[in-house]
């Protein structure tokens, strides 16, 4: 929402552009509506990207530097100008958004050269230059040359930056402070400064003022100091301790807002008599003494000459950065005088302003004026009766003004009106009776909320009106409403006006304007709705409600509140969808809104996030009282049916909720969070409530394992994941059978740490990734094979997911990849768990039938862990059958498990399938295995997992 108002600012300021500049009409209106110009009507395009708003006088300075040292120079250039506003967003929590608007709107310019005003635009276009992930072809930024100016430092990083260079400010503040306490006879200086970014930067003046070698300055340094406060901060020091001002003084501490260069000076002056000094030519003739200036106008020269130089095919780090600027002694010989300051004592080569001229040419200009005015008066007589004709034509011009004027008032509903300085109506003019029934006449002298503030159909904000003009600030569209007497309609109204002052800056009161904007109201209404709820259900998009949601988060650390978020996701929607088709489901999701919208309460906030789940955020409510409502809401949605035709559907919802306090994270975080507990609640059997905070490590411990498979791509090219082996042996070893291995996966994380494979191969089966962690095992062992298999030709096993072997498009990579390789299909044993192969038989038989022609072998994994079965081994090709550990390490002390083992094994023999038994842990267990006729054993008695080194494929086995 923050950067929507920026956007707006910097459309009205290029709208503001062109109905000054008629003649660059013609210029946007090519580049806006794509004809595909490279080049808008010049040679070279330049961007100048202001690191603060336009209307600041610093900001005028250089806009107005840039645009004339390109005119001197003569180069045909198209020079664009676009203001960051960083003073009133220090934290440029809008740069993105800025950068994403500046792309948009000259995507389709060739930008020659970018310059940048000061540390804030340059600090932005410096982190955008480090990316890597944006697309070339639609930013600019990537490898244009930058020329920067208005820099206070210079860093090593901008000298080593080869497409960088620019003008550094040279400001000289330590002289000037010299020359202040030198000229005023004191060891004290009074340092105005703020606590914008531009305001710490000056934090390192102070500093070298305070450590002024040999001359020790004592520095009081007043930070952001507002207009109302001047006297109270600055009152209590003498009258001669002299004053410098590096920073803005603030309109108010609330929005941060910053009085400009141009009225700083005099609101300090009204209000104490303290000599002034400064650094800025922007507040020369305001008020202050003098001192160093530096040269603003100069600076945007040099930094327009290093630009020229570029332009005509210079590289930036041939071209500068040049690192000083030109700096000169000017005092105002009023303000000299006034504190009797000697002109012979100023420094060589000052520069006096606003001398008084020598008394002879004083006088002598006042005599040729008494002559000029006897001469003038033998042309009274013939004067006058040229007034009398051109009176009598300008009172019939005023005559069609003042009509013209009247119709114009009508035909936009207008009122003019001005308040004086008691706030009280002094001149109003248009229609106001729809407003309180009283003529323009009967309003004067009266306070406007005393004659407006009981008319029953008025919706004004008095409150804050009356806040806005108490402070003096002005009127900027303050908008109210009224409700019609003959039918429910409401008309909307908007108010602006400017507090006047006259030349010594007292207050003389307002002056405005009121006019209708119904029309312009609704239409915004209308698009603001379509930007804010579903069209659907007519709840709040998923955009909204995270803005509810971060306002929440807000307001718990503020005051410490207590807030709920649940998240909501329905149970059985696809069958819906997939029975009856969208539009039967969309009826569905419809209905159930109204109905959950119709049980929660005033205060609390219902979206829907997409597809067929839904937030809630329980305003003040604890997780005892969120867990209630939610168990009603499952109950309500439990008892809902849906008729359809002949059919009637039932759906379920599960709830994760979790609570907003003053120590909860970010808004992401928290709707990630009650995502996964929300998930948890579908895992325990749907149609229930989990609630975070009860389950606190168990979510933490799925978070953990989420984070481990969020990447698997970068897992995959960190080299993070290897391969380990484990020997399968013959229980009757006669040494003449071929070795047999299988192959297990491990991962490490970034630190190093070994994370196991139950943590992360069930969340990557479960997010649908495992198929690339399958396709890097096969690959991966393939390349290992020759250095680590080849010798004695031995079966190596490699586990394969239930979501590998019903792809087809891992059957065609694996036989693919397998004729390729340089081993055999025979070498190879793919081992699948009974489930996998059981859930979709048929596809598993195609995939083994497939692999079957090459040779390759299949083991099915973990048999008897669960309801396991023969019959359906009759119709899959299996080569062997491994038996779960957890029946065979018990064989000794269990005969239930020994009689499943025996059975299992005898079955098996019968069927011509060879029997593999795992977790084989000690001697006894291998003897008595030996004796019941297993065919294999794999353990830590056998051999333990040992790591391979394998040199992976560069090909995308991601895709």
């Amino acid at each position: 929402m923050l950067y929507n108002y920026q956007l707006l600012a910097s459309m009205i300021t290029t709208i503001s552009y062109l109905c000054a500049k008629p003649g660059s009409i013609l210029v946007y209106i090519l580049v806006w509506f794509g004809l595909g110009i490279g080049k808008v009507n010049a040679e070279e395009n330049i961007l100048v990207i202001h690191s603060y708003h336009p209307e600041l006088s610093w900001t005028k300075q250089q806009h107005e530097g840039i645009n004339q040292g390109f005119s001197e120079i003569g180069k045909k250039v198209n020079v664009f100008h676009e203001f960051l506003d960083s003073k009133r967003h220090p934290k440029l929590e809008h740069g993105k958004g800025f950068i994403d608007y500046i792309n948009s709107k000259y995507h389709r310019i060739s930008i020659d050269l970018l310059m940048v005003v000061d540390d804030p635009s340059l600090e932005l276009i410096l982190q955008e230059r480090k990316k890597k992930t944006y697309p070339k072809k639609n930013h600019f930024f990537v490898d244009i040359p930058v020329v920067f100016l208005g820099v206070n430092s210079l860093r090593q990083e901008l000298l080593e930056t080869p497409w960088l260079t620019g003008v550094l400010e040279n400001y000289t503040v330590i002289e000037t402070a010299l020359e202040a306490t030198r000229q005023t006879w004191t060891d004290t200086i009074i340092i105005i400064n703020d606590t914008t970014e531009t305001g710490k930067a000056n934090q390192e003046k102070i500093k070298q003022i305070k450590q002024i070698p040999g001359q020790p300055i004592k520095v009081e340094v007043i930070n952001d100091l507002r207009p109302q406060d001047v006297k109270t901060r600055l009152g209590k020091y003498p009258d001669n301790i002299p004053i410098l001002i590096l920073g803005q003084l603030r309109q108010d501490l609330n929005s941060k807002a910053l009085i400009d260069y141009e009225q700083d000076t005099k609101i300090i002056k009204q209000q104490i008599p303290n000599p002034i000094y400064t650094e800025s030519a922007l507040r020369l003739g305001r008020g202050v003494v003098g001192g160093k200036i530096f040269d603003g106008n100069y600076h945007a020269r040099q930094a327009v000459e290093l630009a020229n130089k570029i332009l005509e095919g210079a590289r930036p780090d041939e071209v500068g950065p040049i690192l000083t600027g030109k700096n000169r002694w000017i005092f105002d010989y009023r303000e000299l005088r006034r504190f009797d300051i000697q002109l012979d004592l100023l420094p060589d080569n000052s520069e006096i302003l606003y001398v008084e001229p020598p008394f002879y040419v004083k006088y002598r200009t006042l005599v040729l004026i008494i002559a000029l005015s006897f001469l003038s008066s033998f042309l009274t007589i013939f004067l006058l009766i040229e007034k009398i004709r051109k009176r009598s034509v300008a009172n019939q011009i005023l005559q069609e003004n003042e009509q013209r004027y009247r119709d114009l008032a009508k035909a936009g509903a207008n009122v003019f009106w001005e308040l004086d300085k008691q706030l009280k109506y002094c001149y109003i003019s248009g229609d106001v009776d729809d407003l309180c029934g009283l003529k323009p006449s009967k309003l004067l002298g009266k306070y406007p909320p005393e004659v407006h503030r009981d008319n029953p159909r008025l919706d004004i904000d008095w409150t804050l009106f009356e806040q806005i003009i108490q402070a003096r600030h002005p009127i900027r569209n303050f908008t109210f409403s009224l409700q019609e007497e003959d039918d429910d309609a409401v008309r909307i109204f908007k108010i602006n006006g400017n507090p006047l002052y006259d030349n010594e800056l007292n207050f003389l009161g307002y002056r405005g304007v009121k006019q209708e904007i119904t029309a312009e109201q609704n239409l915004y209404k209308k698009i603001a709705y379509q930007a804010t709820y579903d069209d659907l259900t007519g709840l709040l998009n998923r955009r909204e409600f995270d803005e509810k949601l971060k306002y929440s988060l807000q307001k718990a650390r503020k005051y410490h509140t207590e807030s709920v978020l649940c998240y909501l996701d329905l149970d059985r929607f696809k069958i819906v969808n997939d029975t009856a088709g969208h539009l039967v489901g969309d009826r569905l999701l419809s209905e159930l809104a109204q109905l959950l919208q119709g049980m929660i309460r005033k205060e609390d906030t219902l979206g829907r996030l997409g597809g067929d789940e839904f937030g809630l955020l329980l305003e003040g409510c604890s997780l005892s009282e969120a867990e209630q409502i939610c168990e009603q809401l499952v109950s309500a949605i439990n008892n809902y049916r849906l008729k359809w035709q002949a059919v009637e559907f039932d759906v379920g919802v599960s709830i994760g909720i979790i609570g907003i306090s003053d120590t909860s994270t970010d808004a992401a975080e928290l709707l990630s969070r009650a995502d996964l507990a929300c998930y948890q609640a579908k895992n325990l059997g749907r149609g229930r409530v989990y609630i975070a905070e009860n389950n606190h490590h168990e979510l933490n411990l799925e978070q953990t394992q989420m984070g481990h498979i969020a990447n698997v791509s970068q897992a995959i090219k960190e080299n993070r994941f290897y391969l380990v082996k484990q020997l399968i042996k013959p229980v009757v070893d006669d040494g003449q059978q071929r070795q047999h291995y299988e192959i297990l996966l491990r991962l490490k994380d970034q630190s190093g740490k070994l994370i196991s494979p139950e943590q992360f191969i069930p969340i990557a089966e479960r997010y649908g990734v495992i198929t690339i962690v399958d396709r890097w095992v096969l690959e991966a062992t393939l390349n290992a094979y020759a250095q680590y298999f080849t010798p004695k030709q031995a079966l190596v096993s490699i586990n394969l997911s239930g979501a590998s072997i019903n792809d087809e498009r891992f059957t065609n990579f694996a036989i693919d990849l397998i004729k390729k390789s340089q081993v055999s299909g025979d070498c190879l044993c793919f081992e699948i768990t009974e489930t996998s192969a059981i859930n979709q038989i048929s596809r598993a038989q195609k995939f083994m039938a497939a692999m079957k022609d090459l040779g390759v072998k299949f083991a099915l994994d973990d048999f008897g862990s669960g309801v396991s079965s023969f019959s359906y081994l009759k119709n899959l090709p299996i080569d062997y059958l491994k038996i779960d550990g957890s029946l065979v390490k018990n064989i000794l002390d269990e005969e239930y498990d020994l009689a499943i083992v025996n059975s299992i094994n005898e079955v098996a023999h019968l069927m011509g399938i060879k029997t593999i038994a795992e977790f084989v842990e000690n001697e006894q267990v291998l003897e008595h295995l030996g004796k019941i006729k297993i065919d294999y054993a794999q353990g830590y008695i056998i051999g333990k997992p040992i790591a391979i080194g394998c040199a992976t494929s560069q090909s995308e086995i991601a895709s």
